[in-house]
């Protein structure tokens, strides 16, 4: 039954040997790994923590030894401490000696909670053959590796994007791509016009030097200033207009990538709230997509450019001078293999940079709203400490980038520089000699200019695949929304034209860790017009129960009927279309007192807003206020009370007319 080694990755063999040999050591056999992304000090770092039948371990990936062995039967308490952007194991041994051991992100939180509840069980007596059976069902159904490369996925079952053909991703991106197809071509002629006029000058340019200027010919030096002055006018007009349509173009791709995203968002089910921070969906809509915006707009725009442009310079170049072309293509794999090792080492920081963004904005997503309860409890100072120590690593994080990010444009123009430094060098000598060499001071200048115009596009094309490798990490936070599997039966299913409201719960068992059970075994029956009051301690399920007739969550065992249906079987939306539901917390949105209470029926009257607020008993301090049902609120219902905000949310119930 415990012949398999559970483990959320891939393992290193010396990692595994470690392990296995300690197990052995202490009599013991090797159960569980898992494989997390923080050490101690919050940095990304992968280390590990296993468990077998008698022992804990954790593995310290940059000494490359464990940094603690523990047995389980000298555990007092083990918990899963949440903070921002992270958690840690938590241990409280028999000692009294408190410990954390484990520090990791939300990404394998289910899996160490499932640790912590299997040595808890197995100290509380439970048998280490049942626990093993409910931690190895909570490790298939958390693999968040990719099979074929051993990335970590955002999701189970989600799609890598770096395994993903190309061609697939680039098909998801064309469907927003393709309604801008038409400005998108005219944007690329205007792009070959443009560029075929930045080629103009320099060969302009010697002719002024060998010719017109040598010549005393003013007539003739009128008439070539003039063209490019036109040459120049026409250019930069034209790209002002290009430079216009693109930004047309990519605000209507970024505008309907944040519609796809936010309208998604809507339908995902509460598990996915649950794992993903606000700030984490927030950073999606707005900073992702206009991160893939730019990618799309230069795949499929400067891709081309850049080739002509390439194409176009280097024949010139090689019909001027093929000796100093082959000299000019000289610091070319230099540039290429700079990109690739700076690519290499820049790529990580893309998304340690997201990450510490995210936390940083969890973190304003919470206290800005709750800033009555930092007030309440005089927390302004801790509050601060927290924002600042996350700013903080939001800050090194970014320096560490920076380094990186200047050091490569030196070392690059440095290289392009010593190229032209060895032109100037022989075409120099050549010019000198032109007698003999035929190179005219003119033709050197010429070369010289289409020589650093030459480089733009190698940059460009060296550094391609970094960008889309750094753009990916994007794309999977995008898609991760868009692809992810939305509530059951949203859109499908049986239709519920008329609820009676007979409720029956019949065995329901449910865990929101898949875990421990927050509800067990639970039947019941409210027949229709019955008033029921559910009560309980803290914690034993009483939401769970509302939230479970909601169909917030649908992963429960037993069933739960209304009029005799399974719910599970019904369309959501029809479902959820007969329930008033008033939430503990009430929710106010940012908008005037009559769209508050009109949210449940959009299409409600002033007569029925008001009726239904005077039913709620909230008639009365609407009426007060200054502009009564026009009164805009504001923010989460800043300005009411507790017990005026419970109100309008039982009239937006009222105003609804639900069956249950």
């Amino acid at each position: 039954m415990m012949e398999i080694l559970l483990t959320n990755k891939q393992l290193n063999t010396e990692l595994t040997a470690v392990m296995e040999e300690k197990a052995k050591n202490h009599g013991g056999k090797l159960l569980f790994i898992i494989v997390g992304d923080l050490n101690a000090k919050a940095e990304y770092e992968e280390n590990a923590l296993a468990i077998s039948d008698q022992w804990l371990y954790v593995w310290n990936s940059t000494d490359k030894k464990l940094s603690y062995e523990i047995p389980i039967k000298s555990i007092k308490t083990i918990t899963v401490k949440r903070v921002y952007g992270n958690a840690l194991i938590r241990i409280e041994q028999k000692t009294g000696e408190m410990l954390d051991v484990f520090r990791f992100t939300y990404s394998v939180a289910s899996l160490c909670d499932g640790a912590a509840y299997f040595i808890t069980r197995l100290n509380e007596g439970s048998t280490l053959e049942e626990e093993y059976v409910t931690l190895k069902s909570v490790f298939e159904k958390q693999m968040l590796i990719c099979p074929r490369c051993n990335r970590t996925l955002r999701r189970a079952g989600a799609t890598c994007m770096h395994c993903e053909s190309k061609g697939k991703i680039f098909s998801k991106l064309w469907k927003y791509l393709a309604p801008q197809k038409k400005l998108l071509f005219v944007s690329l002629l205007l792009s070959a016009i443009t560029t075929s006029m930045t080629l103009l000058p320099p060969y302009i340019t010697k002719m002024l030097v060998d010719q017109i200027i040598p010549g005393k010919d003013a007539g003739a030096l009128k008439i070539v200033v003039l063209v490019l002055f036109c040459t120049y006018l026409l250019q930069y007009t034209i790209g002002g207009f290009r430079g216009y349509l693109l930004r047309v173009c990519g605000d209507r791709i970024v505008a309907g990538l944040r519609n796809d995203i936010y309208e998604k968002a809507q339908y995902l089910p509460m598990r996915f709230y649950d794992k993903t921070s606000t700030g984490a969906v927030i950073n999606r809509i707005s900073g992702d997509t206009g991160t893939l915006q730019n990618f799309m707009l230069r795949m499929t725009q400067e891709v081309i450019v850049q080739f002509f442009l390439l194409f176009g310079i280097v024949i010139i170049m090689f019909v001027m001078n093929w000796k100093l072309t082959l000299l000019s293509l000289f610091p070319v794999p230099l540039v290429v293999t700079g990109a690739r090792i700076f690519g290499k080492k820049i790529a990580p920081f893309y998304r340690r940079i997201w990450r510490r963004w995210t936390a940083v904005s969890s973190i304003l997503t919470d206290t800005i709203p709750g800033i009555r309860v930092v007030k309440a409890f005089a927390n302004e100072k801790n509050t601060v400490k927290t924002f600042e120590r996350y700013n903080g690593e939001w800050l090194k994080t970014d320096i560490k980038a920076a380094k990186i990010l200047n050091a490569y444009p030196v070392i690059v123009s440095f290289c392009i520089s010593c190229g032209s430094l060895l032109i100037w060098s022989i075409g120099g000598r050549q010019v000198i000699n032109s007698a003999t060499t035929g190179l005219t001071v003119g033709l050197l200048v010429s070369f010289l200019s289409y020589t650093s115009m030459f480089y733009g596009p190698v940059n460009f094309f060296a550094n391609l695949s970094d960008t889309y490798q750094s753009a990916l990490a994007s794309i999977e936070r995008i898609f991760d929304i868009i692809d992810a599997e939305p509530e059951r039966n949203m859109g499908q299913g049986e239709q519920m034209e008329r609820v009676e409201g007979k409720i029956e719960f019949k065995n329901v068992s449910f865990s929101f860790d898949r875990i421990k059970k927050v509800l067990k075994n639970v039947s019941f029956s409210i027949e229709p017009g019955d008033i029921v009051g559910i009560v309980g301690t803290t914690g034993s399920g009483k939401s769970t129960l509302i939230n479970l007739l909601m169909r917030y969550y649908d992963e429960y065992d037993g069933e739960i009927l209304v009029d005799g249906k399974d719910i599970r079987s019904i369309d959501m939306e029809s479902f959820r279309g007969h329930i008033g539901y008033v939430q503990q917390e009430p929710m106010m949105f940012r908008d005037t007192v009559f769209n508050n209470i009109a949210y449940s029926n959009r299409n409600a009257h002033i007569e029925e807003v008001i009726h239904a607020a005077d039913v709620a008993n909230a008639h009365g301090f609407i009426a007060r206020q200054p502009d009564a049902y026009d009164t805009l609120l504001g923010e989460r219902g800043v300005g009411l009370s507790g017990g005026e905000k419970q109100r309008i949310s039982i009239a937006r119930a009222v105003l609804k007319n639900p069956s249950i």
